[in-house]
């Protein structure tokens, strides 16, 4: 190495800011989900595979697998690292506040990360409906989130020295995953995105317009 090139190393590659990799990270989950409802939406889930539908979002199968486990939770979108972030941003709620405030807090941030696009969400419901192995793997999935909130909202409301907190938290949960399930539906039918739609079913909730 010549002395020239001692004083005037190379400068390394800045690291991408996090925000930035984050985007991306997320366009590139989103490329590959729209991806699998179009192809199975058009060939039917059999005749579908990993390849195809990476092949389709532009990236490689190895990327494919570094962020599914397989075609069917592409299909589905599911995401257990979305998941761990739910259950992480509810244990990390002030402590001491009301459990329907960290949930409404925690179910805000969960559906505005969710891809404004009606047009998707439509063909993904369609290919749920018409391929019943996708409802039950979704199904499956939906309780695991809800066991995994429930047990750290129980733990949040035992450390507050409350007594039935299993049986509170159980309600509460489902509560609010009812609250999510009606946002959804009612953004299909107007096309708003998801999180303004469960503001208002808040909204209409404790204005005492619907009750349980």
């Amino acid at each position: 190495m010549t002395p020239e090139a001692d004083e005037n190393p190379e400068p390394a590659a800045a690291p991408e800011p996090c925000g930035l990799r984050e985007t991306k990270k997320r366009r590139t989950r989103e490329a590959m989900h729209r991806a699998a409802v179009d192809l199975v939406a058009e060939h039917g889930s059999t005749r579908v595979t990993a390849e195809m539908i990476a092949e389709r979002a532009g990236v490689s199968p190895r990327t494919f697998f570094n962020y599914w486990a397989s075609k069917d939770e592409a299909v589905l979108g599911l995401s257990h690292e979305r998941d761990a972030r739910a259950v992480e941003l509810l244990d990390q709620r002030p402590a001491g506040e009301d459990p329907v405030a960290s949930l409404r807090a925690v179910m805000l941030q969960m559906t505005a990360a969710i891809p404004d696009d009606p047009d998707l969400r439509a063909a993904k419901r369609a290919v749920i409906e018409r391929e019943p192995h996708l409802k039950q793997l979704s199904g499956r999935a939906m309780a695991a989130l809800h066991a995994d909130l429930t047990r750290t909202l129980v733990g949040r409301l035992e450390a507050q020295g409350e007594e039935g907190a299993e049986f509170r938290a159980q309600v509460l949960v489902q509560l609010a995953v009812a609250a999510a399930r009606s946002a959804f539906a009612l953004s299909m039918a107007s096309g708003r995105p998801v999180a303004a739609e469960l503001e208002r079913v808040y909204a209409a909730v404790d204005a005492g317009a619907v009750g349980v």
